[in-house]
């Protein structure tokens, strides 16, 4: 649902769904929650172990969100000190991509490992890696009903 007018919107939302959030002014609830795991070429060196950490991924080129106020860094990159230096990304599939291209080594939701089997991709769990966390967002103080249905639908739909 967005405010606007039929010509267009103003950029404000009535309610999200969202993967990182800061906390401001937004109320929220937690739909789902799930393990991350690290995609990278089956030919990297790290390909051949069951399991990776964090650390592991310290020195490996890191894909850059084109928007970085959208994303915190330091959740999507795993690690403080794991520098984001890799290729600069927009979406998930493009994502992808770099990593079969063998330009960066990626933290990505489960969910988004089982949906993308490919033969140029290879995962790892990284079980030391924040989970993944999808929460549904609306202005705090809300008793709008569309927001409460929408929120009941999103819970019962991440079930």
């Amino acid at each position: 649902m967005h405010r606007g007018t039929a010509e267009g919107c103003d950029g404000r939302a009535d309610v999200a769904i969202a993967a990182c959030f800061n906390g401001h002014g937004l109320d929220t609830e937690l739909l789902t929650i799930e393990p991350r795991v690290a995609a990278l070429t089956p030919d990297h060196e790290l390909a051949g172990r069951d399991v990776l950490s964090t650390t592991d991924l310290v020195n490996e080129p890191a894909p850059r969100w084109s928007d970085p106020t959208v994303v915190n860094s330091d959740y999507w990159l795993g690690n403080p000190g794991r520098p984001a230096d890799g290729p600069v990304v927009r979406d998930s599939a493009q994502l992808l991509e770099v990593v079969a291209l063998g330009q960066a080594v990626a933290l990505v939701p489960s969910s988004l490992a089982v949906r993308n089997v490919r033969p140029d991709v290879t995962y790892r769990p990284v079980p030391d890696a924040a989970p993944y966390q999808t929460l549904a967002l609306w202005p705090a103080g809300s008793r709008s009903p569309w927001i409460t249905r929408f929120v009941r639908t999103a819970l019962e739909c991440s079930s």
